[in-house]
């Protein structure tokens, strides 16, 4: 018996594995990101800044079709869901002489409403002329790229199972 006709199916099992997200493992997320509840954050950067709203945009782009994004209410729908909180944050104008500029997001992962995966990344930068929504713009980049490998991964496991999203 000839070992060749197990060869193309045994070559394209990776490949059929890193292929494109079908439409049932899509995962939604809402448009914006949010404070965590109880946290002012820097409300002149939430206010002034896009990058609550880049980081979602850019996860979407990272995620290669395995991201959407959704105006529905999360708690709702079925299927697989993410929010994203920022849990603590710091940004100030000034570069590098106002220090470094952070941010730590709570991303949970839910299946039909079920929390099955949290992920808690932080990014920070320090760059010399770079202004308060530019480091967060950096930042939040940084931070969807770190979700959307977490979500490729498909390593979940419940971190904070005392601290969840509602």
């Amino acid at each position: 018996m000839s070992h060749a006709r197990w060869r193309l199916p045994l070559a394209l099992g990776p490949a059929a594995l890193a292929g494109p997200a079908m439409a049932s493992d899509v995962i939604r997320t809402s448009p914006t990101i949010v404070l965590r509840d109880g946290y002012a954050g820097y409300p002149e950067f939430m206010k002034e800044c896009d990058w609550a709203a880049e980081l979602p945009a850019h996860l979407v782009e990272y995620s290669k079709g395995l991201v959407e994004l959704t105006d529905q209410d999360l708690g709702t729908l079925p299927g697989r869901t993410l929010r994203i909180r920022i849990m603590n944050m710091r940004s100030a104008e000034g570069g590098a002489f106002s220090g470094p500029k952070w941010a730590m997001i709570r991303a949970e992962l839910f299946q039909d409403g079920k929390l099955i995966g949290q992920y808690q990344p932080y990014r920070q930068t320090m760059t010399l002329f770079r202004g308060g929504c530019s480091s967060l713009a950096k930042i939040s980049d940084a931070l969807a790229a770190d979700t959307a490998a977490w979500l490729r991964r498909g390593e979940y496991r419940v971190q904070f199972p005392h601290e969840r999203a509602v």
